[in-house]
């Protein structure tokens, strides 16, 4: 261990992050994105890789730095794919294709919409879904926004008006021809074997976009839709052709709101069966790291291949592959990673990019039942930087629930000594975090801190009961972090007195919570947080949804249960000196939240500042630009060493 360094916040700027792994259709080759930090134009650099499954090496494809959505040609021959290469025009697209070999990049296009995904179809046709910014006509030229629907702005997109994501179909040399309406906004489309029609989940609507999203079936021949499911009761997210039937990932939200797990079901005859009626587990990856770039939206997603569907569930601590059939029968297929951040299945062969332990992204197969890394970017980060082993910590606020939680010692720990302590507090809330590499963590161990962290009641992979806390924010999850936080200080190397506490989103709305409720804690960093669920309600992009419910309230029919709810009652209690840190382009938790718990704060003579970085959405800690992420560390760093370690 002597000849390790410490852990660094510049060493973030070394990572390599991989994601959206596509085999071709031969089975042969995996194409794969891989983004590194570009430090000196403040951006992410994006090129695509290939890895040979036959041969086992990997080589670069493209070079630009500007690469975004792909696909396999419909040969296996060649890569399709956007970029951002050669200035494509504002609010487009411009399409290439390129060997498998590699060598020049061939333009097949420059288009006036956004493509995010692409499909070849076979010669010069391609399905492409795409946002088509459409605007209100202005008058007399003005500089001014028009809103004739809810929401009207997107996290990580800004004001989004009344744009939508369609479905296009693209011929090499003409325009694309649009062949969903105008209201539809899809959220995903699967293509049938045979190429003739597509599966599209979305939401249709002029006014308020509704919580349940519809399946229609889109006939490319004809370009006629049928509806197969309205969202009348149910929520549809992800639809495919399995042999002979339709199968689709949703729930009836009834028993458990949003949050409720979601189901595999098959769809005969217009009649919805439940594949997997004991499955009770979320349909994605909620393990926490900010080390993932660039990876493909799985959530509540599935791939089906070889008659069965695979899909990623989180599993109490870790995420998994699992594939199911017709029959119900569920089979695990990951047994050494500790979390599956991207996938795909072709074939019978496998490709996946995961964390295994304290290890970086690499790209995985699955081979005689065990996972097998297939590349070797990261593995420097194990090798030459000293790290610290998160500890498993149980703790229990009701004894019906033990709470998985870890600590990680200081990496210079000397026996005998006592250090400051970081409470971290995940986001979500249905989200959870596991013994994975983070960076911020395994930095603030580094810098002489002993980092807790824990899954408090509300965290996903353990089931609906123990996921749901709608009604109950601030009381259960408050009591099992506490008690918590009572295990920690019980470590002999724990000092009691030199305490701080962090989270983001949820993480944030925790932090604001606690500190108007209790003053054990000597400093706090209340993050992209949530502390008025009133005002949340008519601002925040999911608020006007997600707040009733999550608070079991409305603004009309019980607003003093919001407002009970809402830290902002509580900040006049607050002691605890606070450092905010929010975006100015976060539409999800919006930053009029955080400045209004900072003025409380000052308006009560509580120490505090806040931090609102410029340019940056919701997604700073994992998906900002190079010099705020860093800035970001530094300013969390600063706060808690002038608090915890005088």
């Amino acid at each position: 261990m002597a000849d390790r360094a410490k852990i660094t916040k510049e060493d973030l700027l070394k990572f390599k992050f991989l994601g959206n792994p596509k085999i071709s259709k031969t089975g042969g080759h995996v194409c794969f994105s891989l983004a590194t930090m570009d430090r000196e134009n403040n951006r992410y650099s994006t090129n695509l890789w290939i890895h040979n499954l036959n041969e086992g090496n990997s080589y670069q494809l493209t070079s630009s730095g500007k690469e975004k959505c792909f696909c396999w040609t419909a040969d296996g021959s060649e890569v399709a794919f956007s970029s951002g290469r050669n200035d494509p025009p504002k609010g487009g697209s411009e399409l290439f294709t390129i060997p498998l070999s590699g060598g020049e990049a061939r333009s097949i296009g420059k288009l006036d919409i956004s493509v995010s995904s692409i499909i070849h179809l076979g010669g010069d046709e391609y399905l492409l879904s795409a946002t088509d910014p459409r605007q209100e006509e202005l008058l007399e030229g003005a500089d001014y926004m028009v809103f004739s629907q809810v929401p009207f702005c997107s996290n990580g997109k800004g004001y989004t008006a009344q744009s939508r994501t369609g479905l296009y179909l693209y011929r090499i040399g003409e325009n694309p021809e649009k062949l969903t309406p105008d209201t539809l906004d899809v959220e995903r489309f699967r293509l049938s074997p045979d190429g003739t029609k597509a599966l599209i989940t979305g939401k249709d609507y002029s006014d308020v976009k509704p919580i349940f999203s519809e399946l229609w079936e889109l006939d490319l021949r004809s370009k006629r839709m049928e509806p197969l499911i309205s969202g009348d009761g149910f929520d549809c997210r992800c639809a495919d052709y399995l042999d002979d039937k339709v199968v689709l990932s949703g729930s009836d939200l009834s028993k458990h709101g949003i949050n409720q797990n979601a189901s595999l079901f098959s769809l005969e005859n217009g009649v919805l069966r439940e594949i997997t009626p004991g499955l009770d587990a979320g349909l994605r990856n909620s393990i926490g790291c900010d080390c993932r770039y660039g990876t493909s939206d799985m959530n509540l997603a599935f791939f089906v291949d070889d008659h069965r569907i695979w899909f990623v569930s989180t599993d109490r601590t870790r995420s998994n592959l699992h594939s199911v059939g017709l029959d119900g029968e569920i089979k695990l297929i990951t047994n050494d990673l500790s979390s599956v951040d991207d996938y795909h299945v072709h074939q019978g062969r496998i490709a996946l990019v995961g964390l295994k332990g304290l290890e970086l992204q690499e790209l995985y197969t699955i081979e005689d039942g065990k996972e097998r890394s297939l590349t070797d970017f990261n593995s420097w980060m194990i090798r030459d930087r000293e790290l610290s082993q998160p500890e498993y910590l149980e703790s229990h606020a009701d004894p019906a629930w033990d709470i998985d939680g870890w600590v990680m010692r200081p990496v210079d720990f000397i026996e005998g000594k006592t250090y400051p302590t970081i409470i971290h507090v995940h986001g979500g809330p249905k989200t959870a975090f596991g013994d994975v590499f983070f960076h911020e963590m395994q930095l603030w161990a580094a810098k002489g801190y002993v980092v807790a962290f824990c899954n408090p009641r509300g965290s996903d992979g353990r089931g609906n009961d123990f996921d749901d806390i709608r009604g109950k924010y601030g009381t259960i999850d408050y009591d099992d972090i506490m008690a918590f936080t009572d295990a920690v200080s019980k470590l002999p190397y724990v000092d009691s007195t030199r305490m701080g506490i962090t989270g983001g989103s949820y993480g944030g709305y925790m932090t604001n919570w606690v500190i108007g409720h209790t003053d054990r804690f000597k400093a706090a960093v209340s993050q992209r947080s949530i502390s008025n669920w009133i005002s949340k309600a008519g601002i925040s992009d999911i608020g006007y949804y997600f707040v009733p419910d999550q608070q079991g309230a409305d603004i009309w029919d019980d607003v003093e249960k919001l407002w009970w709810h809402s830290p902002l009652k509580y900040a006049d209690q607050a002691s605890t000196p606070t450092l905010f840190i929010h975006s100015d382009e976060d539409y999800r938790c919006e930053l009029s939240q955080g400045l209004q718990m900072f003025t409380a704060l000052k308006r009560h003579g509580v120490e505090s500042k806040i931090c609102v970085f410029k340019g940056e959405n919701h997604e700073l800690s994992r998906g900002g630009k190079p010099k705020e992420r860093l800035a970001r560390l530094e300013e969390i760093c600063r706060w808690f060493d002038e608090h915890l370690k005088k």
